[in-house]
């Protein structure tokens, strides 16, 4: 279950620089920027502040930076992209008199596409992405086993954001295996399920199980003979299925959690208002310049009503138009992954169902992967015929290496 990998580091053909053609890329400096981006983004929703987040959007910005060192013609969409994106919601912002956290959001865009470039360009090695992972992985076990309730982890967000961030630490490392053409365990997926599962969050357990499920029917149809070791697993599992309960449930989160997911389920759907309330008050104004989620109108007066718990919402009311194009490049990326790379459609479809039911994404730390599957599709259209002059205006250097 491999990808397949055109990025081939210290072999950039055709590509724009405005430095020597000397210039070389460190795939190791890369990867501890990576790392750290990484780690202080998933820290800062244990323990937020200023500080953590200043940092976490400057390794951004000197990982595109570092990367603006030599630039490829075929990532010129992606960053074209990026750049309509920032323009798009200043555009909208003066259009709906938005002022609140103007600079944290461009500056979120602009840091998010120099870490989602890291990874299109496979400058991240495998072991950057373990380390989050497994650590994390490791953190949350350990308050599960002992005993702590899902709901008091957490002080930026709710129980919900334990799966936002089991998933996010797992499909960024699942990226990187598949940028270094390694086989990708189920043992993340597994993992990620299982802590989400703790965590309680309907829409997290419904992504992680997705997730799992698209990785086990892509390796039975890579490798037939896998399902003769799922089947043993079924079969162990269900001779010591009584035994597993038993276990589980002398846990006292575990019965609180089934508990909880279960009186949540007979609860009226909330979201669902929140997300009717948006589509009623669509015209022609809002579809085109979006809203100020801020000081929005809203006939519930509820508390945290600029919250619509859906990214693809905020996103269409903080760019306006552009919104709606960033949706339909996600859905014709799908259709492209669904018939070319299941592996990514899985990922990417897993991300999408995640923040349906939540705002984590667009804009903050974690925008880097959609914004990585948005540039994969991107760089498949041919911009090989086409020259920008605009550059050597700047004296940007073109060259080859081979």
């Amino acid at each position: 279950m491999n990808y397949q990998n055109h990025d081939i580091v210290g072999q950039e053909i055709h590509s724009i620089t405005f430095f020597s053609s000397r210039y070389k890329v460190n795939k190791f400096i890369f990867t501890v920027l990576y790392f750290f981006y990484l780690a202080l983004s998933l820290f800062r929703f244990t323990r937020p502040g200023f500080l953590i987040t200043c940092i976490i959007v400057g390794l951004g910005l000197l990982a595109l930076i570092l990367l603006g060192a030599r630039i490829k013609k075929k990532y010129i969409p992606s960053y074209v992209f990026a750049g309509l994106l920032v323009i798009s919601f200043l555009f909208s912002s003066l259009f709906v008199s938005r002022t609140e956290g103007l600079p944290r959001i461009f500056l979120h865009i602009v840091s998010c596409t120099g870490i989602a470039m890291l990874l299109l360009r496979g400058y991240v090695y495998s072991w950057g992405g373990y380390i989050v992972f497994y650590s994390l992985a490791f953190y949350f076990l350990i308050l599960m086993l002992t005993g702590v309730n899902s709901e008091t982890v957490l002080t930026f967000t709710s129980w919900n954001g334990i799966s936002m961030l089991m998933l996010v630490a797992c499909i960024s490392l699942y990226i990187i295996l598949g940028k270094e053409n390694k086989d990708l365990s189920l043992l993340p997926a597994l993992l990620t399920l299982i802590i989400s599962i703790w965590g309680v969050g309907r829409s997290g357990i419904v992504s992680s199980f997705v997730l799992l499920l698209g990785l086990i029917f892509i390796k039975i149809r890579s490798k037939p003979k896998y399902i003769y070791n799922l089947i043993i697993y079924f079969i162990v599992a269900f001779i010591f299925s009584d035994v597993i309960i038993r276990f589980g449930m002398d846990y006292v989160n575990v019965d609180n959690a089934v508990n909880l997911y279960l009186a949540r389920e007979t609860e009226p759907s909330v979201r669902l208002e929140i997300w009717s309330n948006y589509l009623n008050n669509l015209d022609i104004f809002r579809l085109i310049f979006g809203a100020n989620v801020f000081t929005d109108p809203w006939p519930e007066k509820g508390v945290l009503a600029y919250n619509y718990h859906n990214s693809f919402i905020n996103l269409h009311l903080q760019t306006g138009f552009m919104g709606l194009i960033t949706m339909g490049l996600i859905v014709f990326s799908l259709f492209k992954y669904f018939k070319m790379n299941l592996v990514y459609f899985f990922l990417f479809i897993t991300v999408m169902l995640r923040w349906f039911t939540d705002y984590g994404i667009f804009f903050d730390s974690f925008d880097f992967i959609p914004y990585f599957f948005i540039f994969y599709y991107l760089q498949g259209i041919s911009f090989s015929n086409i020259s920008f002059p605009i550059f050597s205006i700047f004296g940007l250097q073109k060259f080859s290496s081979g």
